[in-house]
């Protein structure tokens, strides 16, 4: 059985774990969508459980690799060869004081206003590249109910998913 667990919000993280390790341990595979990775941390998961931060599915949308480039990678490679040996000192003020604000005040809400279904999207193109067809998605908290509802719409009528609030409800 292939399971993907949606858990955007994190509300019931031992849950996720617990059940993501059951289902591996019954012979399927687990992976887990999470928006921060960093609220993860200290929940281990399983050998065999995948934990796929949200934000890398993005990486791949132009419009996230072009503010990449011109936000970040042009402006630090331009500070490393100004400044030489004290450039990765320059790029950390610049990165910290400049290009993450820029990024957290100006860029992500202009992107949320103007792309609000992207995320359905890139995970549903996720779910249909999967090597091996997922049969459940696993709903883990009240975060990710719109967003599993988004993500059946984009799959459309002919998908052969279903949707569970815990691994427990999956047979």
């Amino acid at each position: 059985m292939n399971v993907l667990f949606l858990a955007l919000g994190a509300a019931r993280r031992r849950a996720v774990v617990e059940e993501s390790a059951k289902v591996v341990a019954d012979g399927g595979t687990a992976t887990v969508v999470v928006a921060m990775a960093k609220q993860w941390k200290n929940d281990p998961f399983a050998p065999g459980v995948t934990v796929l931060d949200s934000s890398l599915l993005h990486r791949d949308e132009l419009l996230w690799r072009l503010e990449r480039l011109v936000v970040y990678r042009g402006p630090e490679f331009v500070l490393r060869r100004a400044f030489g040996r004290r450039g990765n000192s320059a790029v950390g003020a610049y990165r910290r004081k400049v290009a993450d604000r820029f990024h957290r005040r100006a860029f992500l809400p202009v992107h949320k206003r103007l792309r609000k279904d992207v995320s359905s999207r890139l995970i549903a193109q996720h779910i249909t590249r999967a090597a091996r067809p997922y049969e459940w998605i696993i709903v883990s908290d009240q975060r990710s109910m719109p967003e599993a509802v988004a993500v059946l719409n984009e799959l459309g009528p002919k998908s052969r998913i279903g949707v569970a609030w815990s691994a427990d409800h999956v047979s």
